[in-house]
């Protein structure tokens, strides 16, 4: 009798499994989604065994963050055991336009099943797609140019003014064959119902060709009013999370047709503090170099005079941005010192300008240094304060920016996917340890948090893309972030900060963070 139990039972279980093996099904996360907004997919196979077809692009649109999930499920329904087997294929993309997901065909069992088209209508408005109204968008100031010429991108995120938004988390672009200094802060700016928060970058292009400049990434956190809060009320509303990409874009770089030393329209001024001077007493030179167009990747002049040391400091470059142009300015102070009389040579450079498509040359006026006292005894003199030794072979090319990991793999700030990678990958290893620590010892920390909030000072909006006056990650990210070429410490602390949003373990010396974050603090808030 057991025996016949249990060949019923093992029946009815084999019955139940192939009931629910009738098909394949595919689901979107919605069919009217925001441009550029994060459109999921997931294709549902019922059965023991599937093969799913290999599925590269929808559309014009490429598959990112393809996973593959097997589920299994017993339950008993109508008296009967019942075993279900999924296997569920998901994957995202970004739709820009209107776009249909095309029939699937699915191997489930042996037996072939083919899915419906699934169309996805891409529109604008506020509430589309979970979106809130919500968008981020890239424009580029030109996009026919030569090696060199410089390049204004501006990304805007578009925020509604009454959006219930509580967090942002913005990934900038990645820049690939480009030089990159960003342009100031976060600027807001408001259009009707809505708030820009406005980000410009100087790009310059390092080699001819179409460039492509992949999209920005913005994830919104808004806050759901509909969904059951926590009893206590402490942790307020739960978030929903809205990823959102930009347009990606192209450039098209014309080679230069002569070799140059500066590209743009420039004029060139150098003087000297004193043309007579004591054996081994420095002269002061200054070289400034103003004008249109970039001076971001200039080589440093070098002076090779025999007979006499040549020092200098770093040269200060600033950029700014006048009627839809670039305005640049290099300036950098050499001293020279020597025991007899020398000249200080005139300094020619090359000059293609982008607007005219003519050569020109630039030229300073030599300086003829009397030394009296004949040749002194004794050492050269040290080098003056903020100076070092001129270096005796000429300086490489500057080819690439200042701001450039050794590796592909370690370029972090420029490859947005290693963060979509990294935070999901942190976010599954610690969800475990954060559901049994997170409601013991949060609720404590939250409810301080909550009541130092509502002493906060009123009457300022803080920034969204931009920073604050708290030295938290994403504060002092966006505070530190436009000093990473300038600054060789905020560019490390900055390499640290995004690593360990990215959830990889990484010390924070929270001193050297305050430090830097406060340095910066009051230049960041003036820009806006």
């Amino acid at each position: 009798m057991k025996r016949l139990l249990r060949q019923l039972l093992i029946l009815t279980s084999l019955a139940g499994s192939l009931l629910m093996a009738a098909g394949v099904k595919v689901q979107v996360s919605s069919t009217r989604i925001a441009p550029g907004q994060s459109l999921r997919v997931k294709l549902i196979a019922e059965g023991n065994d599937a093969l799913f077809p290999d599925i590269q692009k929808v559309g014009p649109y490429p598959v990112e963050n393809q996973r593959r999930v097997n589920k299994i499920e017993s339950r008993f329904a109508n008296g009967k055991l019942v075993t279900q087997s999924q296997k569920i294929l998901s994957f995202e993309i970004y739709p820009r336009k209107s776009v249909t997901i095309p029939p699937l065909t699915v191997v489930v069992d042996g037996k072939k099943y083919t899915t419906r088209p699934v169309k996805v209508e891409v529109v604008k408005g506020a509430g589309v797609g979970g979106a809130g109204g919500f968008a981020i968008r890239m424009k580029v100031d030109k996009s026919s140019l030569y090696q060199g010429e410089p390049l204004i991108l501006t990304v805007d995120a578009v925020e509604p003014l009454q959006s219930g938004i509580a967090q942002m988390q913005y990934t900038p672009p990645a820049f690939k064959g480009f030089f990159v200094k960003p342009l100031g802060g976060e600027r807001q700016i408001h259009q009707g119902e809505t708030t820009i928060h406005r980000l410009q970058y100087l790009l310059t292009p390092q080699k001819a060709g179409t460039l492509r400049i992949d999209p920005a990434s913005l994830r919104v956190g808004i806050r759901d009013l509909n969904a059951p809060g926590d009893p206590f009320g402490i942790f307020g509303s739960p978030l929903k999370w809205v990823a959102l990409r930009s347009n990606p874009l192209t450039v098209s770089v014309k080679p230069l047709p002569i070799q140059a030393d500066l590209v743009g329209h420039f004029e060139v001024k150098a003087k000297v503090d004193k043309t007579r001077v004591k054996a081994n007493e420095p002269v002061n030179y200054t070289l400034e170099i103003l004008g249109e167009g970039s001076l971001e990747d200039l080589n440093d002049p070098r002076f090779d005079i025999p007979g006499v040391t040549v020092y200098s400091d770093d040269a200060v470059v600033k950029s700014t941005v006048k009627n839809g142009k670039l305005y640049s300015s290099w300036r950098k102070k050499y001293v020279f010192i020597s025991d007899r009389d020398f000249t200080i040579p005139a300094l020619k450079l090359t000059e293609f300008d982008y607007a005219d498509g003519k050569k020109r040359i630039l030229k300073t006026q030599p300086f003829s240094i009397h030394v009296s006292g004949g040749k002194a005894a004794g050492a050269v003199p040290p080098a003056p304060k903020g100076m070092k030794a001129q270096p005796s072979q000429p300086a490489a090319a500057a080819t690439a920016p200042k701001f450039r990991a050794k590796s592909t793999a370690e370029n972090l700030l420029e490859d947005p996917a290693y963060y979509a990678r990294k935070a999901y990958e942190a976010k599954a290893a610690r969800l475990p340890w954060y559901l049994a620590g997170a409601f013991l010892a949060g609720m404590g920390v939250m409810f301080l948090i909550l009541q130092l909030w509502k002493r906060r000072p009123r009457g300022s909006k803080r920034g969204v893309l931009g920073g604050g006056r708290h030295y938290g990650t994403e504060e002092a990210l966006k505070i530190l972030y436009p000093h990473i070429n300038d600054d060789p410490a905020a560019e490390a602390m900055v390499r640290q900060l995004y690593r360990k949003q990215a959830g990889e373990e990484v010390e924070i010396d929270r001193k050297e963070l305050d430090r830097l974050a406060a340095r910066y603090d009051r230049e960041f808030s003036a820009s806006k």
